[in-house]
């Protein structure tokens, strides 16, 4: 799946009324591919100060039970140090592990390891080193690395294709329309940008602006780009200007005033702001179809450290750390809660482990008769 806002709308929609010809089974007369979500994948990143490596976790929805490190389970050792993105493309799943220089390939369902790709031997022992996010397109995965690259890899044989220059300590990517979105966040230090490359040319046409100081994660919807920016942080590590942007026509406006973490299906972002440095915790979500914001209150959630929804049933997950007395407790296995698209209701919980970052939906294809 791409880095974009999904149509889940029309998906659902779709899934809708097709069901709703399925009175018996004497009305059949074919059958048609439609979207179903299995599960979700979380993965943790661990915590490096601890010694405690990282970790996958799953939810299975079919029998609504989780594993917390079924990765481990499944191929007897550790993802290392501070995995921080993974994507599902057909039927394998793709984990990046910063820390340890590499993508995990594995089966999408057995979470069996097939191969593992080194980063720095694929790129050069600089250009690769710490692989930070991944997107996929037209039979490739896209990984950003703080070497200043974006490496393009074929999902057969996981062969280098092309490696694109973008910008500084490059954080998120999309991919849209023959273009290639880089969230170059330069950690923070002042010239950050995000970078727009053509994958034919691989030139970069970047974008700067006074709006761009940290971004971290970005999507596209049509030719409108959205990226989260972490904002800046004063002489006392309180942080400010976090927010959700959008880039239209080069011009840069800010759509959600306070947010530090954000994702994205549908018509519909989802923010939490939760910024380093105070108390105080929001949740909103922006429709792209109005441009409205909308203010949420979820029950049961600590301290929250990642967002993500469903792209087919449009349930929203949220993982938390637990506490240890009146701190968060970043050491210990945090929990998620899935929630309805409301965050009124909550359907579900289940422990994770420790220092959750990214949610990744096992969405695959099931056959419906019509």
């Amino acid at each position: 799946m791409k880095r974009q806002v999904m149509n889940l709308a029309v998906m659902m929609m779709g899934i809708a009324l097709f069901t709703a010809c399925t009175k018996d089974e004497s009305e059949h007369h074919g059958t048609m591919p439609v979207a179903v979500s299995n599960g979700v994948y979380m993965v943790c990143s661990g915590n490096s100060r601890a010694g405690i490596d990282g970790s996958l976790s799953y939810f299975d929805y079919n029998n609504n039970a989780g594993v917390v490190d079924i990765f481990k389970s499944g191929n007897g050792k550790s993802l290392g140090q501070t995995p921080n993105d993974a994507i599902r493309y057909g039927n394998k799943l793709y984990i990046v592990g910063s820390g340890e220089n590499k993508v995990f390939v594995t089966n999408a369902n057995s979470l069996k390891l097939l191969t593992t790709i080194d980063m720095t031997d694929l790129m050069g022992e600089q250009d690769g080193v710490n692989p930070r996010r991944i997107a996929v397109d037209n039979g490739n995965i896209y990984v950003s690395t703080y070497g200043g690259y974006v490496a393009a890899i074929d999902t057969v044989n996981f062969e280098l294709q092309k490696k694109y220059k973008a910008g500084s300590y490059p954080e998120g990517v999309a991919v849209a329309n023959g273009l290639l979105y880089v969230a170059n966040s330069d950690y923070g230090n002042g010239n950050a940008s995000i970078s727009v490359i053509n994958l034919s040319t691989g030139v970069d046409t970047p974008i700067t602006d006074e709006n761009i100081r940290n971004p971290q994660d970005i999507v596209t919807a049509g030719t409108d780009i959205y990226y989260l920016d972490y904002g800046q942080y004063d002489e006392n590590w309180n942080q400010t200007d976090a927010g959700v942007y959008r880039i239209r026509s080069k011009q840069v406006t800010k759509i959600i005033p306070d947010a530090t973490m954000m994702t994205a299906a549908g018509y519909s972002i989802y923010t939490i702001n939760a910024p380093y440095g105070s108390g105080k915790v929001t949740y909103s979500v922006f429709s792209l179809s109005d441009n409205s914001v909308k203010n949420l209150t979820p029950a049961g959630i600590d301290s929250p450290a990642a967002i993500g929804v469903d792209p087919v049933s449009g349930d929203v997950a949220i993982a938390s750390y637990k506490m240890n007395g009146e701190y968060a407790d970043y050491a210990a296995n945090a929990y998620v809660n899935i929630y309805d698209y409301t965050l009124s209701a909550k359907k579900a919980t289940f422990d994770c482990g420790v220092g959750p970052q990214r949610f990744v939906y096992n969405v695959g294809l099931a056959i419906m008769k019509y």
